[in-house]
This record gives C-alpha cells, sequence and structure tokens, in this order.
C-alpha cells in the first residue's frame, strides 16, 4: 500500500467581490435637481441682468424674466432646503452621494468667479485713475463683472452645498457670511456707478 500523504489544508481566499456603488436617497435626488434647476435659473438671470445693463433688452422684458425666473430660483432654494427634512436627518445609514458634476461645475464657476474678479478689481483701478473717460461705459462694464461674480459666487456656494464635503460641512457658515458681505461690496458698487 503506498503511503498516503497527509491532507494539508490550504487557505483559499474567497472570491472577490464587486462591491455595489451607494445609492442616492430620494432626498438626495430631489436636493439634486433642485439645486441643478437653481443654477440655471441664476445662470439665466446673469445674462439677462449683462444683457439689460448693455441695453439689449427693454425694461419690461428686463423685470418679467427677473420676476419669473426669481420665483423659480425661489421655489428651488425652498425645495432644497424642505427636502433636507425629509425623512431622519440623523440616520447614520443614510448614504450622501455626491454628484461628480457639481465639483466639475464649481471648478469651473471658480475660475469665471477668480477672472470676473480680477477685471472688476483692474477696472476699479482705471476708474480711480480716470484711465477710462467714458463713464457710461465704466458703469456697464463693472455692473456686469459684478453680475458675473455675485452669480458665479452662488453657484460656488450652492456646488459646495451639494458636494457635501467635510470642509463645508466644518466652515459652511463662515462662508455664507462672507459671501453676503461680498455680495453687499459688489452690489454697493454696482449701484454707485450706475447712479453716480
Amino acid at each position: 500500500m503506498p503511503p498516503t500523504n497527509p491532507v494539508v489544508n490550504q487557505y483559499v481566499p474567497p472570491s472577490p467581490q464587486t462591491p455595489t456603488p451607494p445609492q442616492s436617497s430620494a432626498k438626495h435626488v430631489i436636493q439634486n435637481s433642485a439645486a441643478g434647476f437653481f443654477i440655471v435659473a441664476v445662470v439665466i438671470l446673469s445674462f439677462v441682468a449683462i444683457l439689460g445693463v448693455w441695453d439689449f433688452f427693454s425694461s419690461d422684458v428686463i423685470t418679467k424674466s427677473f420676476e419669473t425666473l426669481g420665483l423659480l430660483a425661489m421655489v428651488a432654494l425652498v425645495v432644497m432646503v424642505a427636502s433636507k427634512f425629509v425623512g431622519d436627518p440623523t440616520d447614520p445609514t443614510t448614504i450622501v452621494v455626491a454628484n461628480p458634476l457639481f465639483r466639475a461645475m464649481r471648478n469651473i464657476t471658480l475660475g469665471t468667479l477668480i477672472v470676473s474678479s480680477a477685471f472688476l478689481a483692474l477696472l476699479g483701478v482705471m476708474a480711480i485713475w480716470d484711465v477710462i473717460t467714458d463713464h457710461q461705459v465704466l458703469a456697464k462694464s463693472l455692473s456686469s463683472l459684478a453680475i458675473l461674480a455675485f452669480a458665479s459666487l452662488v453657484i460656488v456656494i450652492t456646488c459646495l452645498d451639494r458636494e457635501g464635503s467635510e470642509f463645508w460641512e466644518k466652515r459652511g457658515k463662515e462662508i455664507s457670511g462672507g459671501a453676503i458681505f461680498v455680495a453687499i461690496i459688489l452690489v454697493w458698487i454696482m449701484a454707485a456707478f450706475l447712479w453716480h
């Protein structure tokens, strides 16, 4: 009888299972949709305002556009805030899935914000030193850049909120307060040059 080899227990690793990607809850789908609609409304409002500054539209068209899009943007904002309270906000099993579209949009808009703010500062310096003598062109240019900078700031804040980053969770209130302060300054600059 041939000698039998002892059976060696060999460890067989379990077959790797592909993890199932986390699914967004209905609450986050609603919030992302409302945020996307809000951003679109802000973009359209900005273009209407800039074209209105340069007299491409009549005041009636501008007023009705602002009323319509402003109302829709406000509804989208209310939906975003109200949907945060759908279900149990403190439930630890709730999975937040960040939409990569908001990150891409934030990066693009951040570039727009930086460029428009730099041009706004440049035009302000040129106005102080009387390099640009046509005050009407200067006022329209400053107003357009202020509108663009403010819209970019609003979009960046909305995207940060929807990304749900830890940085935003910690610094969101401070950034929002700073954004309100910057918005007041931009509106003041725009008003000062328009009604000078």
